[in-house]
């Protein structure tokens, strides 16, 4: 049953001294794929990591373990939130998940912190790159007016001195009772997120 055109040798998987030799996977995410494979015979919720179940769904997908893989997605849309940023998008893209990508890119357009070297390295030169300009432009469009008040600049011209001093004194806008400026809508981040060819699903 199995041949060399299968194995690459005559005599592989056909004894206990001749297996067939698997690459391309760790053993931690063949114990994984084995421990998913189990749950359906799990009464509730397999209590597995993110990390486990990320294992699980690489082997699920690359050998196209359909109603496997579906499972271990709908497993893991219950706890993303245990996930970093970085890992839920790691996931997304090396096993094709595609509903983790543009939530995963909107928080890193988000967040308040710049990105560490280790961080742009992960993420790759030209996605970083793109993160870093959405993130540019949400920056410039939630900059506030300057009024003729403030202390030491004029109304047109931005002055980064008593930038936050107009922050504290300005009233926010679409942004309840939070001092600084407004935070972008959703739809507006995700339509920045689109335009980089960079950030599309492959």
């Amino acid at each position: 049953m199995i041949d060399e055109a299968h194995t690459g040798t005559e005599s592989e998987g056909k004894s206990d001294d001749h297996p067939i030799a698997l690459g391309g996977f760790s053993a931690f995410e063949m114990a994984c794929f084995l421990d998913a494979l189990e749950t359906p015979f799990v009464f509730g919720d397999p209590q597995l990591s993110f990390e486990q179940w990320a294992a699980a769904l690489h082997l699920a997908t690359m050998w196209s373990f359909d109603d496997l893989r579906n499972s271990i997605i709908s497993q893991v849309d219950k706890i993303t939130e245990k996930a970093t940023t970085f890992d839920l998008l790691d996931v997304s893209l090396k096993c094709r998940v595609e509903k983790w990508l543009h939530p995963a890119y909107e928080a890193l357009c988000r967040r308040k912190d710049s990105f560490t070297d280790d961080e742009v390295e992960r993420l790759g030169l030209k996605r970083a790159a793109a993160i870093w300009r959405i993130r540019e432009t949400l920056g410039f469009e939630r900059t506030p007016e300057i009024p003729p008040s403030s202390p030491c600049c004029s109304k047109k011209v931005i002055c980064w001195n008593c930038e936050r001093d107009v922050f504290q004194r300005q009233p926010s806008r679409d942004n309840g009772d939070k001092k600084g400026p407004p935070e972008p809508p959703p739809n507006r981040v995700l339509e920045l997120i689109q335009r980089e060819d960079a950030l599309r699903f492959p």
